[in-house]
Parts: structure tokens; sequence; C-alpha cells
């Protein structure tokens, strides 16, 4: 016979998962079918303004990266000059080392300077502009590559156009340490312009002398946009090109080569003041325009050009991408055929879907609350039979026991089936809501759909849980511990949640061998006392799980921190009929816990009360200790 409440859970079970579905597949039919055209018109603009908004940004992304490679090099320009330079100095070293360790003991140290000279007299890089120079450390030139005439003098007090005195300074870097970096300015062998340059000095010890060279930093960095420009001038766009061009107007790349060098001012003056706006955009940084593109640069049968200018001011340069507007009507009409294409199937497939889904979720719910029902009356009966076939008191409480537990889980679907057809009944609210006020887009409804089958979904898995735990199944088996907490927590997740009690576990990877059923109403039941206690508390509702191997033995502790169980009645709590609930408890549960841990596991079962420190905090609780022998 079942009571008014299980009755009442029975019929939501079976009828409220039905009603919701048919409520809510017409209501999202109606709405989808009344919404669809303004959307889909909306999304044709929208493929039409992305699609041209994607190309602006391909635009700023090729002058980005062409910015970022140059600005990366030009910053970079002067430690590459150190490293050159440092490399030629060094091989010149060794080689006055090498002579040194050669002729040290045969030859005197005028013969072996001269013979150094010789072999650095017609040593020469940088496209000719390096050369070697060699003083010793009172500022007497010993050698040098461009200029042998001051050999054999002083140039200590020599000074360049800063006033700064160059071979001074290089003495006195050289005499903290034995190689050093300077700079000054001096006279190119090409053009006669006095120029900035930077040099590196090395400090032959033996001797007292050092040997040096240095390289124009402004020539240097010219060869270095001469790189730059044959690296940038290689890579190849589809539909679009890379130009630069000079604040002056001069065409340093440009997709036609035969324009590269030419001066756009002189070369297309009808276009002067499209040319100095780009450059005005360029000066200020970085931007878009757009115009009918007439200039020299066009070479296409399309007309009106986006444009985007970035100017790289270190070198007065402006850096431009571009794209005809015109010449993407094409690919824009093919994606919107398929777009058209597509739509027309989407609301094939959604019929087809909604009608599908409903009929498994009609079905699936027919057969979870058909399900439920007869595992209920099944194992009722199974209670009802045992009882009139033996009445023992060991069959009688395990019986009794078990129909505690079916309540207690029936009790546990209800909950849990609670949270996701709250989220069906929102979502069915909301897109009714938005649908009324006219506001309803494809992503909320597709959104709202989503929610509705996960909820469903959710409603399956929670069926397949609890079925599983009411499965009959009486063959021992070999199983993880750690599964069995699982399982065991989501039988009993929905109370724990809205009693904010919160679990901590440290659970080792441990198996035993067992009817694990019987083990997880072990688990329920002390749980499901702890909860009780817990429910007490005002604050810090935690239950500790630990299972760890011990020697050759599993210990299963649970423990919790609900104050501790009396010492009055702690000797007692594993006694048949024995309970501190009254009217609502049963007195089985512990006792029932005892047998199957003795009996079908061959293992021990205790408990005592424990004090103990979490997250800084002493807490006092009740404490259970299972111990069982490892599966090998």
């Amino acid at each position: 016979m079942l009571s008014k409440k299980e009755k009442y859970i029975l019929n939501v079970i079976k009828y409220f998962p039905i009603i919701i579905i048919l409520i809510t597949a017409l209501t999202t039919s109606y709405l989808f079918l009344n919404e669809h055209e303004k959307h889909y018109q909306k999304e044709l603009q929208q493929v039409k303004d992305k699609f041209i908004q994607s190309q602006e940004l391909k635009i700023k992304n090729e002058v980005d990266k062409i910015y970022e490679y140059i600005d990366f090099h030009k910053k970079n320009n002067e430690s590459l000059i150190k490293i050159y330079v440092k490399e030629q100095v060094n091989e010149a070293y060794n080689i006055l080392n090498g002579l040194y360790n050669k002729y040290k003991t045969t030859k005197t140290k005028n013969e072996i300077i001269e013979m150094y000279k010789a072999s650095l007299r017609k040593m020469r890089f940088f496209n000719n502009r390096g050369y070697f120079y060699v003083y010793d450390m009172k500022g007497n030139n010993i050698f040098h590559g461009l200029m042998p005439f001051i050999e054999g003098h002083s140039m200590l007090y020599h000074r360049d156009i800063t006033g700064k005195e160059i071979i001074k300074s290089m003495i006195n870097g050289l005499k903290k340490k034995t190689e050093i970096y300077d700079e000054w300015y001096w006279h190119e062998p090409n053009s006669k312009e006095i120029k900035r340059k930077i040099g590196y000095h090395k400090l032959f010890k033996p001797y007292n002398i050092f040997v040096g060279s240095g390289e124009y930093v402004e020539d240097f960095e010219n060869e270095l946009k001469q790189r730059i420009i044959k690296y940038i001038s290689s890579i190849k766009y589809i539909n679009r090109y890379i130009t630069i061009l000079d604040y002056k107007g001069n065409i340093i790349i440009a997709d036609n080569k035969e324009l590269i060098g030419k001066n756009i001012f002189k070369k297309d003056k009808k276009n002067k003041e499209i040319y100095e706006k780009v450059f005005f955009l360029a000066k200020a940084g970085e931007n878009y325009t757009d115009f009918d593109d007439s200039t020299i640069f066009n070479n296409t049968k399309f007309k009106h050009v986006k444009l985007f200018v970035k100017g790289y001011n270190d070198w007065h340069w402006a850096i431009i991408s571009a794209f005809y507007t015109d010449a993407l009507k094409n690919d824009i009409n093919s994606r919107i055929i398929l777009l058209k294409q597509d739509d027309h199937r989407v609301l094939i497939n959604f019929a087809l879907i909604v009608g599908i889904l409903c009929l498994i979720m009609i079905v699936l719910s027919f057969y979870i609350t058909k399900f439920l029902e007869k595992s209920f009356f099944s194992y009722q009966k199974k209670i009802l039979k045992e009882i009139k076939i033996n009445r023992e008191k060991d069959n009688m409480i395990a019986q009794q026991s078990k129909m505690a537990a079916m309540g207690e889980m029936i009790a546990n679907i209800a909950h849990q089936w609670r949270q996701p057809l709250s989220v069906i009944s929102t979502a069915v609210t909301g897109l009714k809501f938005e649908k009324e006020l006219g506001i309803l887009e494809d992503k909320n409804f597709i959104r709202g759909m989503d929610s509705i089958h996960e909820s469903v979904i959710h409603l399956s898995k929670t069926i397949d849980d609890f079925r599983n735990f009411f499965k009959p199944n009486k063959n021992k088996t070999i199983f993880n511990l750690k599964d069995v907490v699982d399982k065991t927590l989501k039988l009993l997740n929905s109370q724990f949640n809205i009693n904010e009690i919160y679990f901590v576990k440290n659970i080792e990877n441990i198996k035993l061998h067992g009817l694990e059923n019987e083990l997880i109403q072990v688990l329920i039941n002390i749980l499901n006392n702890s909860r009780d206690e817990l429910k007490k508390v005002a604050e810090d509702r935690f239950i500790f799980i630990d299972i760890k191997r011990v020697d050759d033995k599993a210990k299963f502790t649970i423990k919790d921190t609900a104050g501790g169980i009396s010492t009055n009645i702690i000797k007692n709590i594993f006694d048949p009929y024995f309970t501190t609930k009254g009217e609502e408890g049963t007195g089985i549960g512990l006792y029932m816990s005892k047998q199957i841990i003795e009996n079908s596991f061959k293992g021990t079962i205790e408990a005592k009360n424990s004090t103990f420190t979490y997250k800084d905090k002493e807490f006092r609780g009740a404490e259970f200790i299972m111990t069982f022998d490892i599966s090998n």
C-alpha cells in the first residue's frame, strides 16, 4: 500500500516530464517559425558586414606584421653592429695572439708587430668601410688601416665633432676592462661625411696595446633597410598588395615594379590630395580610409578601394595594404547563396529534430517511470515475501533496512529531479516572454532548446544512477572503493547540497571483492546519520572520507564535524532497534551496516569520537573506521 507522498512522487515523475516536453515543443516551434524570417534577413546583412570587416582586419594584420618586422630589426640594429664589429676585432686579436705565441721566443716585439701590421693592412669588411687600428696605452697609433700616415703619432687628445677625446676614452675604458664598446663621430671613407660610429676594442696585455674597429650606424642601417625592402617585396598576398612610400612621396615598394623609385607627386599629380591624406594618416599613427581609386597603383577593373595605412616615423615610411570592395561582391553573393541553402536545411532539420526529440523524450520518460514503479513494487513484494517466509530477526531487519534505503532514494530522486525540471520550466517561460516582447533571437532560442535537452539528459542520468543501486545483483565482484564513494555521493548529492554539507575526500586507488551495492548501503546509512546531526550545526558542516592502504588492509574512515556521539550511547549504536531519532528512526541502519561489513566482507567496523584540525580550526565529531582485506 503506497502512502500519499509516495503516490504524489510517482505521479509527478510519470506525468510532469511529458507535459513539459509537449508544451516546450509547441512553444518553441511557434516562436521559431514566427521569428525566423526577421532574423534571417538580419543574418544576411551581418554576413555582408562581417565579410567586409574580416577583409579590413586582414589588411590591418598584414600592415601590423610588416611594421613589427621593421621595428624589431630597427631596434636591434645597434646590437647587430656590436656583434659584427666584435667578431671582426676578435679575429684580428686572434691573429696577433697567434703570432705572439709562435714567435715570442725567436722574434722581437717590433718584428712581431710589423708582421701583424702586414697581415691587417689589406683587410676590409662592411662593404669596404671597415678596417682595423692598433694603439698603445699611451695613445700612440701603431697601425691604421685607412690612414697609415698617422702611424707613429700620438692621437691621445684627438677630438671628434662633439669634443670627445676618442683615443683617451678608449684607453680609460680598457684600464677598467680588457675589452669594451665605445662610440664617436668619424669621417666615412666613401662619402667623407662625419657620421656616428660604434666600435669595439680589445687589450693585448703582453704588449700593452689594443686592437679595434668600428662601423657607421647610418650605413649599417641603410643596408638593413635594403634587406628589409627585399624581404617585404618577396611577400605575396591574394587580391591585395603591400605598398611602402616615404613621406616625400618616393615609392619604395609597390606591386608594379616599374613604379619603384618614382615620386608619386611627380608621377601622379592629379591624385595629390589622396596621397597627402594618406601621409597625414601615417604621420598621425594609423587609420583606415577609402576612395574611388584612379591612382597609378590601380591596375584592375575595380574602383572602390579600402586602405589601411600605418606610419613608421623613425624612417618616415608609410606602410599600406588595401583591397577593392567591389571585387568582393561575387564572394559575398556566394556566401549568401550558401546561407539560403543552409537556412532551408535548418527548417527541415528543425522540424525533424523537434519531432524525433519529443518522441524519444516521451518514450524515455515512459520507460523510466515504468521502471521506477516496477522496481519499487518489486522490492516491496520481495520484502513482504521474505517477512512471510522467514520471521527471523536478521532477515526481517535486512528487509526493513532496504525499504528505508528505498524511501531515502525516492526522496533523493524527487530532489534531484526538481532542479532540471525547474530549468525546463524557466527556459520555456523565458522563450515565451521574449516572443511576446518580440525580442527572441535564434541564439536565445537555440540556447533554450539546449538547456531543455541537457536537463532531460540529466533526468535520464539520475535514473540510471538509482537503477544501478537497486539492481538485484548477488554475484560478488571486484570493485574500486573510489567508485563506491562516487556512486554513493551521486545518490545522496541533493540532500547534502540542500543542507550545505561539504565533503573532503582523500582516497587511494584500492579494490575490494564483494557485493558493491551492499557497501553502498552501509555508506548511505553512515552518511545519512552524519547529515541528520550536521543539520543541527550552524556552520562548518564537513564530512571527511579517507581511504588508504595499511599493510595488506584497506582502512576506510568517515568522520564529521557534528560534535560527536554522546559517551552514554556510543557503545549501543550498533544494537538492533537502537535509535535517538524517536519515531523518525528505525534503529536498524547501523546494525545492518555492521552485519554487512562483518558477514559479507569479513571486515571490521568501529565508531568513536575524535578531535582534529582542518584549515587551522579544531573540530570534534563522530568517526567510523572500517577495515577490509584488499583484493589482489
